[in-house]
């Protein structure tokens, strides 16, 4: 091969490397822009309600049925979501909320005279959540708060620790569904499948499969 034509190889393939390199890239970017937009994307975080005792201890919240906890859903999604179901997993059972206390969106009252300027709006849909918004979801519904609180004193029980320490802990993981049928929970899915690859090995080493916190 004479010396021009090895040059004219060398500087053929350095302009197709280049080539193939910037049009790839934009195309990978494009991609991956793509791929970002049409994903539904949810942080589920677990709220546990605090207060202070006389002394200034802090301490859970509770009622009768036992310490006040809920949920909040951010939307990470480029679009807006609709949010299907609520819940819990306590101690591996999950626990879906029949009656999730969602804010309320009020808007203004037209009759001035009336001592209450707001009234709830009709037409919302508390289950919707735009792009980039939080909404923060209550128990108050002493049916879901009944079997919340039985579920939590039986995996309380079951750990040897007190109800307070289980609902801090992993435990309880709070946990929400969309329209679609996709799912989001509190517990990053790393540890989460740490803590079920470590299980499995404690029960072939013939070790109690609970993992302590």
């Amino acid at each position: 091969m004479s010396p021009e034509l090895t040059k004219e190889v060398i500087v053929g393939s350095v302009a197709v490397f280049f080539t193939a390199l910037f049009t790839g890239i934009p195309a990978v970017l494009l991609f991956w822009w793509t791929w970002q937009r049409d994903q539904e994307r949810l942080v589920v975080q677990k709220l546990l309600w605090y207060g202070k005792t006389h002394d200034g201890k802090r301490v859970l919240l509770r009622d009768s049925h036992g310490p006040s906890f809920g949920l909040l859903i951010r939307n990470r999604s480029l679009f807006s979501v609709r949010v299907d179901a609520v819940g819990f997993e306590v101690g591996g059972d999950v626990i879906q909320l029949e009656h999730p206390a969602f804010p309320v969106k009020l808007k203004r009252n037209p009759d001035r005279t009336s001592n209450f300027p707001n009234i709830p709006d009709d037409d919302s849909d508390p289950y919707e959540l735009p792009s980039g918004a939080c909404v923060q979801v209550s128990v108050f519904n002493p049916t879901d708060r009944a079997r919340l609180c039985a579920a939590l004193q039986t995996a309380s029980n079951k750990a040897g620790r007190s109800m307070d320490e289980v609902l801090d802990s992993p435990r309880v993981i709070a946990m929400a569904a969309l329209e679609t049928g996709k799912q989001f929970t509190s517990m990053p899915f790393r540890k989460k499948v740490w803590r079920w690859a470590l299980s499995i090995r404690r029960e072939m080493d013939g070790q109690p499969s609970e993992i302590p916190e």
